[in-house]
């Protein structure tokens, strides 16, 4: 890197717009903190076209891993909250136990203020209803998903939520960062953190870059928020080699078919599905936009070449299961972003009970056995890489003093859920400890002087 041609100073500087540095910066810009937020992606501002969508997507939406798992990675104001189907789950009971992280407080503070809530009857729509009878009357319990959208502003029959909501409906990280911004944050585009820099074991403020140059930007406190693979090399570029060792992806593939009805596609996709919690294995209504699920059956080999023609011949009535599975913590992420994500064994064989589970499912709903078909195998959050109880302590702090991590490279342990509400959860309560210290520490520096 040059050297650098522009300072900055604030509080607080945060790498990454997603869920975990819009909350950040939300709730610090609101008790007055002076917040910089560098975004290395644009401000896209167009939804409802799967060519817009790539345009918001690392590699335009092809990203793989080193053994050719298919990863969907956002980079654009928001993060993957943009283009997420805004479906909540809220932390497993054992972030608790085994770790003593209670986000009761922040979870309740959550859920009143979004509000997060499950769809009235009238967003449920043909194929998840559909699939939801099928499932309960094979026994499972299969039940309606909270859902981060407000459905007064939801429009039936969109199906949309994968390429961007178009009507408002749907909560992103962006409504932080806008009231971020209101209360005086700084927002940087196409601004990329390099490194964080120390003094003494203690965290003075970033590096980055932008198009016009480079920045040093100088604050008390530093947040990495560049995702699961974003986050470990600006690690490793400040000397924690370790950042990326260990990575989970909740690897997922869809069992499809067609059936006499409105297909998946016009729905809200995760509706309503079940969570297997002692298999690690979560199934959900969802059908991809059809570019996408175009992909899917294409990067499934031959085999998923050759289906490709009758999969979109019959994807308007198509119902979709997703199936998605908790893996264990194989793989690295490298200092280029490229990653390694090894599917073992176990994974493979959570992944095929989901998928006979699915079938069954779609055989109930109407489909016949003939038409039943897999996609590829997606990686749906990548994270786990930068793990509280090993390089973060309770409050996501790093060896380097001052400098905090959230986003999902923090969770400890293998997922398998999506992790929205957890990583602003963790947020929120990080900003609060945040503002404490500060607070303390400016009343310390005061006192001296006095």
């Amino acid at each position: 890197m040059a050297s650098p041609i522009k300072t900055l100073r604030a509080d607080v500087v945060i790498a990454g717009s997603g869920p975990g540095g819009a909350t950040m910066a939300r709730e610090l810009a609101r008790k007055g903190k002076k917040v910089i937020v560098c975004e290395a992606g644009r401000h896209n501002r167009h939804f409802g076209l799967t060519v817009l969508t790539t345009g918001m997507m690392d590699r335009l939406g092809f990203t793989f891993s080193q053994e050719g798992t298919w990863v969907v990675r956002p980079k654009t104001l928001g993060g993957a909250s943009v283009v997420f189907c805004g479906t909540a789950f809220k932390p497993p009971k054992w972030l608790k136990d085994r770790y003593d992280i209670d986000l009761t407080p922040e979870i309740e503070e959550l859920y009143a203020e979004i509000p997060i809530r499950t769809l009235p009857d009238s967003l449920v729509g043909p194929a998840a209803r559909r699939i939801m009878d099928a499932a309960r009357e094979l026994g499972f319990e299969w039940n309606l998903l909270d859902k981060w959208i407000r459905p007064e502003k939801c429009k039936p029959n969109c199906g949309g939520c994968f390429l961007g909501c178009r009507h408002g409906a749907r909560w992103t990280a962006r409504e932080y960062i806008q009231e971020a911004e209101r209360h005086g944050a700084t927002v940087l585009l196409k601004t990329r953190v390099d490194r964080v820099l120390t003094e003494g074991g203690k965290a003075i403020g970033v590096l980055a870059s932008a198009s016009s140059g480079d920045i040093r930007i100088e604050a008390d406190r530093v947040i990495l928020s560049a995702g699961g693979q974003g986050t470990p090399p600006i690690l490793q570029r400040s000397g924690l080699y370790d950042a990326g060792r260990g990575l989970f992806a909740d690897p997922l593939w869809l069992v499809v078919g067609p059936a006499d009805v409105q297909g998946s596609k016009y729905d809200i996709p995760m509706t309503a599905g079940t969570n297997l919690e002692q298999d690690g294995i979560v199934m959900t209504d969802a059908l991809s936009p059809p570019m996408f699920y175009a992909g899917l059956h294409a990067f499934n080999g031959l085999q998923g070449i050759a289906s490709l023609p009758k999969a979109l011949k019959n994807y308007t009535r198509t119902l979709g299961i997703m199936v998605k599975v908790r893996d264990g913590l194989e793989g690295r992420v490298n200092l280029d972003e490229s990653f390694s994500k090894p599917l073992d064994s176990d994974v493979w064989a959570k992944l095929n009970k989901g998928a006979v589970m699915a079938e069954q499912i779609l055989l109930k709903a109407g489909v016949k056995r003939e038409d039943l078909m897999k996609t590829c195998i997606l990686a749906a959050h990548p994270g786990g890489t930068v793990r509280i109880g090993e390089l973060l302590d309770r409050d996501c702090q790093t060896e380097i003093r001052g400098c905090y991590c959230m986003d999902a490279s923090v969770l400890p342990e293998p997922w398998g859920l999506p992790p929205t509400v957890t990583i602003v959860a963790l947020a929120k309560r990080l900003a609060k400890r945040l503002f404490t210290t500060q607070e303390a520490e400016t009343a310390s520096r005061v006192a001296g002087r006095v």
